[in-house]
């Protein structure tokens, strides 16, 4: 009976209501973003930490990983001996370059394989060296 009546009341409430919503739009966008970061920043925060405990763990081991690098302090380079560094703390995305205490490279971490240089040839070709530990 009364509908008509009815639904240009409510078009006029949503009328009067866009100078309210419009404004809300963009901030609603924004806001998932920020909320989309936080959550990106807490498991990068998360990862960060998890790192920390195994490099605490690794330094203690004798093994000095820095962030693409991985340096064996207590190896010398040794066809005779393969080192095989635990590739279970790198992810399979990741390519880390494996260094004995001299600073040469003896291989490659890559998509959670060790690769030796004895074995897989070209894998220091394109390596540079780094500078040997120094000790006091």
């Amino acid at each position: 009976m009364y509908k008509k009546q009815l639904y240009l009341a409510f078009a006029g409430v949503g009328i009067c209501m866009l100078p309210v919503i419009i404004p809300l739009v963009p901030k609603l966008g924004a806001y998932a973003e920020a909320e989309r970061l936080k959550a990106t920043e807490g498991l990068e925060r998360q990862r960060i930490e998890e790192r920390a405990k195994t490099s605490d763990a690794l330094y203690e081991a004798g093994v000095m990983p820095t962030t693409r690098k991985l340096r064996i302090t207590n190896y010398f380079d040794s066809s005779k001996r393969n080192p095989r560094p635990d590739t279970t703390l790198y992810l399979d995305d990741e390519i880390v370059d494996v260094f004995d205490a001299t600073g040469k490279c003896i291989g490659r971490i890559e998509e959670g394989i060790w690769k030796w240089k004895h074995k897989a040839k070209e894998v220091c070709k394109t390596v540079q060296n780094i500078k040997p530990v120094r000790k006091k």
